[in-house]
């Protein structure tokens, strides 16, 4: 039945008004609801897989804090080494409070390194530990941040679930983490605390020590203690004796602080030893080994070199090796505490005293141990640093004992020349300071007192080790050339007088610097010279366009100067010597030649780098040297490249006997510019190597040293020539610097009414012996014809 008209319009009424509602409803706005509802309001539940990727991450990243809180306190080696700094500072305030009227410039200065050594590892320490602090400091901000993205205790699931269980370790694994930081925390920030104070003390203590040194230059003519003359006011031996234990006892605190900061020094001093040992001991098993493989007719003494060469050096050169290390181990560090440098001191003389046993006259010996008696007394005399007056009546009656020792050991220097020349004007020295050390103890300046003592008994000391260091290099030298020069033949000559004089001359001046650096040291005038030197060296000046130092040019020259010596002598490392009447010449290939090349090309290059000019400017030179090349120098040029070409080509060696332009010897030496032949009559023949690489050159011994020789022989008319073939063929072939496997030619050269003119053609073995070995033949083949009734005319 179909609705009436009525219902269908009611109907559609209705379905407006509900539409008209809802749209009114949708536009209203809506209430907005307090923070505290919001709060209230329940989380939405966490998927569990999502929750199980947060603890994951939580984990790792929590195994991070821990690894990094870890590193930051890995302070180990430093917490082993601040309490040795700190006693050690404590050590040096003490010191300087306690002797603060008397200035021991030698400590002070040890002091100064010291102070700076420790302000750089507590500096180090410093940056370390901050560098520590922030990386804990910024754990801490990840951890905070970790556990505010976890899940409240009271809303995690249950500790039954798996979940719940991992929620639970990582709970305690953040716990941990947690102490862990905090207790990492208070150790960065303890050490950062010792380490401040221990960096505020190093400056404070540097501030006292220049103030002291600053005393003592701006007032050094000021006595410290009252003169002898006054004993009242003096302190009491008793009182000084006590001073001395306590002075030691920081001694040994200090040098084991400085053996451990510098035990390197020893390593090097250890390798030094060794491979001079090793040097030296080498060269004498090759000598050795020689001298067992040469003939027994050899005219070779039983010792391996001569006597009189070797003063020091024996097979087994323990001695002369410590010499060596000890010699120049003051060097390695100037400003050493004092006890290190007397231990250095003693192991020098006992090793010296071995060696003047064993090598020197007895008057020197004697002479020596008087001045070791008197390092002794005055070392240990002046150890005290306020002494009372029994000590310093002892401390005068030492100087003026040590001075009279120096005059008459001067004295017989001066008549027996058994040490360098340079030691006698140390001796004159070590008097004259003696001698003022023992004014100004008298006067009551006893720093001045101790400083003077000390450079004199030092510098004596050192220069006769240094006399015996400057020996001991010159014999090692002369083993290396000898060894090289000999190949085995031990009777061969050499002169050894011009190598020698050039290389002590040269050690001379290398020992002569080393010994003023130290002298200049313990007069406390080191810093004030060295200073003075480097200020005048770098200081710029101006030519032109160009600036330079006087540094940049006495290295220029001092390089080129060691390269050309270096270059003249290196080749007797190889065997070379000036023995020109060696008939057993070894040949030797032109590799000298590179070496020496090769030394003065890398020379050339370090100069012009030490010479500071600037690229453009050596464009410049080496343009204006092109130029003067083309103008003047081709022929100079030609033949340093023809000595290049000889060197790589090798038409002749050194020891080949070669005939050029008409001239014939034996070639001595192939230079960078020219080289020498040794004629038969002993004249040096100077070749240009452009004239030997473009002229007409025979060598008679480029493949080997074989040669054919003749000799003429004149026989009576009776004689049976098939005899006389044979009597010759047998004495050419007995011969053993004869060619055997070529059978000699003996031919008819003429025939007259006086009998026959024979030419014997045979190969030798060396050319070198040519003339001998005709002589030889002439005499033997003369005795076994005439023998034979073969006249011979």
């Amino acid at each position: 039945m179909r609705p009436s008209p009525f219902v269908l319009c009611f109907r559609l009424i209705l379905g407006c008004l509900l539409l008209s509602q809802a749209l009114l409803a949708a536009a209203a706005p809506v209430p907005q609801q307090p923070a505290s509802a919001k709060a209230r309001r329940p989380p939405q539940p966490v998927l569990p897989d999502s929750l199980a990727q947060r603890i994951e991450r939580a984990y790792f990243t929590l195994s991070r804090i821990n690894g990094t809180a870890r590193r930051a306190t890995n302070t180990e080696d430093l917490s082993d080494d601040l309490p040795t700094v700190e006693e050690n500072l404590a050590t040096i305030r003490q010191n300087l409070d306690q002797y603060g009227n008397v200035v021991d410039v030698k400590q002070l200065q040890m002091y100064r390194v010291l102070l700076a050594d420790m302000q750089e590892k507590l500096g180090d320490w410093r940056t370390t530990l901050a560098d520590g602090g922030k990386q804990l400091m910024a754990m801490q901000a990840r951890l905070d941040t970790l556990s505010a993205q976890l899940p409240p205790a009271a809303e995690r699931p249950a500790a039954t679930t798996a979940v719940g269980r991992a929620l639970a370790r990582l709970q305690n694994k953040e716990d941990r983490a947690s102490q862990l930081l905090r207790r990492s925390r208070q150790t960065v920030t303890g050490l950062q605390t010792r380490v401040s104070d221990g960096y505020i003390q190093t400056l404070e203590l540097q501030d006292v020590v220049r103030e002291q040194m600053g005393r003592f230059n701006r007032s050094n003519s000021q006595a410290e203690l009252p003169p002898l003359w006054r004993p009242g006011s003096i302190r009491a031996d008793a009182q000084t004796s006590a001073l001395v234990r306590q002075s030691y006892a920081a001694q040994r605190s200090l040098v084991g602080y400085y053996f451990a900061e510098n035990w390197d020094y020893w390593v090097w001093m250890a390798v030094l030893a060794a491979a001079f040992f090793y040097w030296v001991f080498s060269n004498f098993r090759a000598l050795r080994r020689a001298a067992a493989q040469a003939p027994a007719a050899s005219p070779a003494a039983p010792l391996e070199v001569p006597e009189h060469r070797l003063y020091y050096l024996r097979p087994v050169p323990v001695a002369a090796s410590l010499l060596v290390v000890f010699s120049l181990a003051p060097f390695f560090d100037l400003h050493a505490p004092a006890a290190y440098t007397d231990l250095l001191q003693l192991l020098l003389l006992a090793t010296l005293t071995v060696l003047g046993w064993r090598s020197w006259p007895r008057p020197l010996f004697w002479y020596w141990l008087g001045i070791v008696g008197a390092f002794f007394a005055l070392t240990v005399a002046y150890a005290v640093r306020a002494p009372g007056l029994g000590v310093r009546w002892v401390e005068v009656l030492l100087n003026a004992a040590a001075g009279g020792l120096g005059w008459r050991f001067w004295r017989y220097l001066r008549r027996r020349k058994v040490l360098a020349g340079f030691v006698r004007p140390v001796v004159l020295l070590f008097i004259g300071l003696n001698g003022l050390a023992l004014l100004a103890n008298a006067y009551g300046r006893v720093s001045l007192a101790k400083m003077f003592t000390t450079t004199a008994i030092f510098g004596l000391t050192q220069v006769v080790a240094l006399s015996a260091f400057v020996r001991v290099g010159t014999e090692a030298f002369y083993l290396q050339v000898r060894r090289t020069r000999q190949g085995g033949a031990l009777g061969n000559r050499f002169s050894f007088g011009k190598i020698e004089s050039g290389l002590r001359k040269a050690l001379t001046g290398v020992v002569g610097v080393l010994w003023l650096m130290l002298f200049t040291s313990n007069l406390n005038l080191y810093t004030l010279f060295s200073r003075l030197i480097e200020r005048t060296l770098t200081a710029p000046h101006q030519l032109g366009s160009t600036t330079f130092t006087l540094g940049n040019i006495l290295l220029f020259l001092g390089i080129i100067f060691i390269t050309v010596q270096l270059q003249k002598y290196v080749g007797y490392f190889f065997g070379e010597a000036d023995d020109d009447f060696n008939a057993d010449t070894d040949r030797k290939g032109s590799w000298m030649v590179a070496i020496r090349l090769g030394i003065l090309a890398v020379g050339l290059f370090l100069a012009t780098l030490a010479s500071g000019l600037p690229v453009d400017k050596i464009a410049i030179v080496l343009g204006a040297l092109g130029v003067g090349i083309g103008l003047g120098l081709q022929n100079i040029i030609n033949n340093l490249v023809s000595g290049v070409i000889l060197i790589f080509e090798r038409p002749f060696q050194v020891g080949d006997y070669i005939e050029v332009n008409g001239k014939t010897g034996r070639v001595k030496d192939i230079g960078i510019r020219s080289s020498k032949l040794i004629s038969q009559a002993g004249s040096e023949i100077i070749l240009p190597n452009g004239d030997l690489l473009s002229g007409h050159v025979i060598n008679w011994t480029l493949s080997n040293n074989h040669i054919r020789t003749e000799l003429a022989l004149s026989l009576g008319p009776e004689t049976d020539l098939a005899q006389a073939r044979q009597l010759i063929t047998e004495e050419v072939l007995n011969n053993p610097n004869t060619l055997h496997r070529v059978a000699p030619e003996i031919l008819l050269n003429s025939v007259n009414t006086a009998g026959y003119d024979l030419k014997v053609l045979f190969w030798i073995n060396n050319i070198r012996q040519e003339q001998a070995l005709k002589s030889e033949l002439l005499a033997s083949i003369y005795q076994h014809l005439t023998q034979a009734g073969i006249t011979v005319r």
